[in-house]
């Protein structure tokens, strides 16, 4: 179906960070036809046969877009990593404290990523891309008696949603009498269908975190 390969572009990007990729496995059509004929229509002139057996031809440059309308105005921190805690002694005057490690933490771009798609309700893809925060934690920071400290990584996340632009439609036309198990179909590609929501990586870093 067309919930493979969720290809992402960074933030700051403004023409791309609107509008994402998601392409159409052709393997699928036969698999999930109500979720791509989306609704009838009126055909184009280009159409093509699709075969319900399973048979389909080859198509290429069709895509269908995740487009996003609304998102949060604030940003929200996802902590990927822990490492160990350290206590500043409550009889001292204070403490420098540097962990005084390196260490690599991977994530993934996408956080609770969901899809809503017409008559199949909703679903829980794979997003398919992921990153990596590398720190050496050699900085320093400064702790009063009795606080606590640890290195950690973040990965900022913001929360997004959208629907899907651009369907294979059918009106359920037969392409011939030699094909009887065939119809029509032409790719739309400014049908807005379903919906999704996503948090998305914005940054990362690493930091300590200190709390008392």
């Amino acid at each position: 179906m067309v919930l493979a390969n969720f290809r992402a572009s960074r933030e700051g990007q403004s023409s791309q960070s609107r509008r994402r990729r998601w392409w159409s496995p052709l393997a699928a059509l036969a698999l999930v036809p109500l979720a791509l004929f989306a609704m009838q229509g009126s055909a184009s002139a280009q159409t093509w046969c699709f075969d319900q057996g399973g048979g389909h031809p080859d198509l290429k440059g069709d895509t269908t877009w995740a487009e996003g309308t609304t998102q949060a105005p604030n940003t929200w921190q996802d902590w990927v990593w822990r490492g160990d805690t350290f206590r500043c002694p409550w009889n001292s005057p204070g403490c420098q404290y540097s962990w005084g490690y390196s260490k690599t933490t991977g994530w993934s771009w996408s956080s609770g990523l969901s899809v809503s798609i017409p008559y199949l309700g909703s679903l829980t893809p794979n997003y398919g891309r992921n990153g990596s925060t590398s720190t050496t934690f050699t900085f320093t920071t400064n702790l009063r008696p009795g606080q606590f400290a640890q290195p950690i990584h973040v990965v900022e996340r913001r929360w997004k949603q959208g629907d899907f632009v651009g369907a294979f439609r059918s009106n359920g036309d037969h392409c011939d009498s030699r094909h009887p198990n065939a119809v029509t179909y032409w790719w739309d590609g400014n049908y807005r269908w379903g919906h999704w929501e996503n948090n998305e990586h914005v940054s990362d870093y690493g930091t300590y975190n200190i709390w008392s």
